[in-house]
């Protein structure tokens, strides 16, 4: 059987060439790749700590450190001494500054997904009404922290970059109101923002645009997480403006809350949640401290606060209102901010594989490749890309596996992190350079990249079409590959070379930045996604590589060259095991994560721990019976002409946490303290299994009436933070960190 060169996958035809062969410009092209790379990298640094001695109208971190320390030394759940201290402490210091201070008490209140959270909080409002006020500025963090971590950063960070900020603004007022709204109970369930927003909130001068502050980690560039209403008019007041709509969009599927959901989804309020990510191994642990938290993102943080904070108080905020219902794809470039309205983001999308293939279409003619060994590149790619996300999310799961020591209890994090980083990066690198070698031994090099590059680019087509904002930081440098390569199709060499060279900017930018951000994100946050994400952007690249003026290359029978992927593999292994000893010489304890459950009727208790260090596998099982006081729990009809149920909770301990679960059927209509669930009592209708109540003072009798099945047996549990409670407790020694160390004292009543 004869065959053309369409149907031959092996071969690619060979026709005399023109001017310079295919890889002469390779050597440069991937430099100018490198140096792109570097760029973007360097981009994301953060701001030189400012000392105390610098002028009064700049930020400085180390004013704001010594401001929050008073209030960083120590853990402050909601209902704790603790935490009224701080609240003394701020409401002190904002009346200071010239505010009117409030402070209220109240029960925040939230359901969803058959889950329901009330709280006794206390939010503390300062504010400054405006010169000529067009609105509200609001700024706003939470004061509360979880119990055994002292919070600096989460949201220790947002009260010191909050209390600086006022202090560098001066006496004077702005031309909006100014509001500084710190409120309680973020960290049990959003439950001061929600009371808040029911409450006083409803009062303030519209438009309200909030800066809300939040950490998940202890250092790293501040990131613009999301944003609500028309803020891309002003993103460009921060000092280096940085923000994805990718972020955005992401954050709108994975489980990840703040306050600033109910500020916007509740409140309609307009703003942007900016938060701390880096190192997010000492997030929710003792070692959230002053100690930890790094001074260069305090203060780069503390300059966008301020930056934003003088630009939105002087600013018209209604002539605003009609951009308020744009939502522009944004994404940040060297210069600056890009605002892109999403039609333009899909046809950019578009652009690019139509390019590609319009230049696939050139080259074919010209005897370069054939489609047959472009669809196999493809093909190829897409194995490639997937495998190498499977091969770093697979090598981060069997180190974690191997070395649990070294891994936080909450993030699941390392405390050195870059080996890892680096390693997945490598462990990605070894599957596409395998797929290379591979490709070649059955296709010529132009029609692996050129398959390569189609695959690539209309993967990214496809999510920006569907969703443009998932596509902001990939969209432009994808379709700079797919026209550069067009225009360079069409050139002499060099003039080629050059649009070559300048096409490649943006993947090298793309990847450097990215690289540095996912990083921020974690290797356990994002193991798997840097290695495809790195792969799918210089897979979208790779036809800038094709030489457009030259001899179609063959395939490369040399199988002994399958062999150079070893490197890598070796090297990926290598920094893994490196960044384990790193990380046990990091001199950090090891965190380990420990729960004791008491019978209030018996006393039995069972400890419970993850075993990670030799004192938590000696704890682990350990049986015992303890003398220690339940929940106070009565349960009796809620009157007449009513089928309701009364159930009175109470507790010697301040700031008492009570969980209630039904074995069988739902709680609904429910109230607290005479409260409704929700406003409009939907929240209860619905019907949920769970109730949580917290902070709530000691002797309170809390007062819950709720439709629930007639005999149900409901478990009540109060969650005590306090270990040396429990029968059993040995302290451990100072290498090992306890992260929320809990006693679950429970009691089954029948409803």
């Amino acid at each position: 059987m004869s065959s053309t060169p369409d149907d031959d996958v092996t071969r690619d035809p060979s026709p005399p060439g023109r001017g310079s062969g295919p890889r002469s410009a390779g050597p440069i092209l991937l430099l100018v790749l490198l140096l792109a790379v570097v760029g973007g990298l360097l981009s994301r640094g953060t701001s030189a700590p400012q000392p105390a001695t610098a002028p009064d109208e700049v930020f400085s971190a180390e004013r704001a450190a010594a401001a929050a320390a008073p209030l960083v030394q120590e853990p402050r759940p909601v209902g704790t001494e603790a935490n009224a201290a701080a609240h003394d402490h701020l409401a002190e210091q904002l009346a200071g500054a010239g505010f009117e201070v409030t402070s209220s008490e109240v029960i925040g209140r939230r359901a969803a997904e058959g889950a329901g959270s009330a709280g006794y909080v206390r939010n503390l409002v300062a504010t400054r009404p405006g010169s000529d006020p067009t609105g509200t500025l609001v700024l706003a963090t939470h004061i509360d922290s979880v119990p055994h971590a002292p919070g600096a950063a989460d949201a220790g960070v947002g009260l010191a970059v909050i209390l600086e900020t006022v202090r560098a603004l001066g006496p004077e007022a702005l031309r909006n109101d100014l509001v500084i709204l710190l409120v309680d109970g973020e960290e049990t369930g959003l439950l001061g923002a929600q009371a808040y927003v029911d409450g006083a909130g409803e009062e303030l001068r519209a438009p309200v645009v909030v800066l809300n502050h939040e950490a998940r980690g202890i250092s790293g560039r501040p990131l613009v997480a999301r944003t609500a209403g028309p803020m891309h008019e002003t993103l460009p007041a921060m000092p280096r403006p940085e923000y994805e709509s990718f972020t955005d969009a992401l954050f709108g599927v994975i489980p990840n809350d703040t306050d600033f959901t109910v500020y916007r989804d509740e409140g309609g309020w307009w703003g942007l949640d900016v938060a701390l990510i880096g190192e997010a191994w000492a997030y929710h642990s003792p070692q959230d401290d002053a100690e930890h938290l790094d001074p260069g993102s305090l203060q780069h943080f503390g300059e966008l606060t301020l930056s934003l904070t003088r630009e939105l108080g002087a600013q018209d905020l209604a002539a605003l209102e009609d951009a308020g219902e744009d939502r522009p794809v944004q994404t940040t470039m060297p210069w600056g901010m890009l605002v892109m309205p999403p039609w333009l983001v899909q046809g950019l999308g578009l652009a690019a594989p139509l390019a590609l293939a319009a230049t696939a279409a050139v080259l074919r003619r010209r005897g370069r490749l054939t489609l047959l060994g472009t669809s196999f590149g493809a093909l190829l790619a897409l194995l490639a890309i997937a495998l190498a996300g499977a091969a770093g999310y697979g090598l981060w799961s069997a180190t974690a596996a191997a070395s649990p020591d070294i891994l936080s209890q909450t993030m699941k994090e390392p405390v050195v992190a870059l080996p890892f980083l680096g390693a997945e990066l490598l462990a990605g690198a070894t599957v596409m350079a395998a797929a290379w070698l591979l490709g070649r031994l059955l296709i010529g090099r132009d029609a692996l990249l050129a398959g390569t590059g189609m695959l690539a680019l209309l993967l990214i087509a496809a999510v920006a079409v569907l969703s443009p904002a998932f596509a902001s930081s990939m969209v432009l440098p994808a379709a700079a590959a797919g026209i550069g390569i067009l225009l360079g199709t069409l050139l002499p060499p060099v003039p080629s070379l050059v649009v070559r060279a300048a096409a490649l900017l943006p993947t090298g930018w793309l990847v450097g930045t990215q690289v540095h951000a996912l990083g921020e994100f974690g290797i356990a946050s994002s193991a798997g996604a840097l290695a495809a994400t790195t792969a799918l952007a210089l897979a979208a690249a790779a036809p800038l590589l094709i030489a457009p003026q030259g001899e179609a290359s063959g395939t490369e029978r040399r199988p002994h060259r399958l062999l150079i992927p070893v490197l890598p593999a070796v090297l990926a292994i290598g920094l893994a095991i490196g960044g384990i000893a790193l990380t046990r010489a990091a001199g950090e304890p090891v965190q380990e994560r420990v729960v004791a459950a008491v019978d209030a009727e018996t006393g039995h208790t069972r400890w419970e721990s993850d075993g990670v260090t030799e004192w938590g596998r000696s704890l682990d099982g350990i049986e015992g019976t303890s003398v220690v006081e339940g929940p106070q729990v009565e349960v009796e009809p809620a009157g007449e002409g009513t089928t309701s149920t009364r159930i009175r909770l109470t507790s010697a301990r301040p700031g008492a946490e009570f969980r209630m679960e039904l074995a069988e059927g739902e709680f609904s209509g429910v109230t607290v303290d005479g409260e409704p669930l929700s406003d409009d009592g939907s929240a209860g209708a619905q019907g949920l299994r769970t109730l949580r109540i917290v902070g709530v003072p000691a002797g309170h009798e809390v007062v819950i009436e709720a439709e629930v099945p007639d005999g149900a047996s409901m478990e009540v549990v109060e969650t005590v933070y306090s270990p040396a409670l429990a029968d059993g407790w040995v302290a451990p020694g100072s290498g090992v960190s306890l992260v929320q160390p809990r006693v679950e004292i429970s009691r089954t009543v029948t409803l």
